[in-house]
């Protein structure tokens, strides 16, 4: 499967999600790989979610432990309805496939801090420590 980027931006990071099979394969292999998911649910006709994008686009440069993903929700209706997407732009922190956190609305700061936080462990009391 080819990976697509955003356009617009030269050596992108922020992978564009073509449809929901690719969004299956994307975060099964982010979770089989234990790698945090940022997926940035919007769409190209949305002022709000278009701002956010270069915001998106740097974390996913700093942060290249993460796979940043981008999901137009006019493409994609059945992974946004999944998700309970109702605003735009709207993004989640995914772990294991799970919904970790989630931000409504263009917060470039509140995104950096969920990014940042992407590294913290889970909490949970089935830690595998691998020494």
């Amino acid at each position: 499967m080819e990976i697509q980027h955003q356009r617009g931006v030269g050596n992108s990071k922020v992978v564009k999600v073509q449809n929901e099979e690719a969004w299956e394969l994307f975060t099964n292999q982010a979770s089989n790989e234990g790698r945090p998911v940022v997926a940035h649910f919007g769409a190209s006709w949305c002022v709000t979610s278009l701002s956010m994008n270069y915001k998106f686009e740097e974390l996913a440069q700093t942060h290249p432990e993460v796979l940043f993903l981008f999901v137009d929700v006019d493409d994609i209706q059945s992974v946004s309805s999944k998700y309970g997407v109702k605003a735009m732009p709207t993004f989640f922190l995914i772990k294991n496939k799970e919904v970790v956190s989630k931000i409504i609305g263009a917060n470039p700061d509140e995104l950096k801090k969920l990014v940042d936080a992407s590294a913290d462990p889970l909490p949970s009391e089935a830690q595998i420590v691998v020494e």
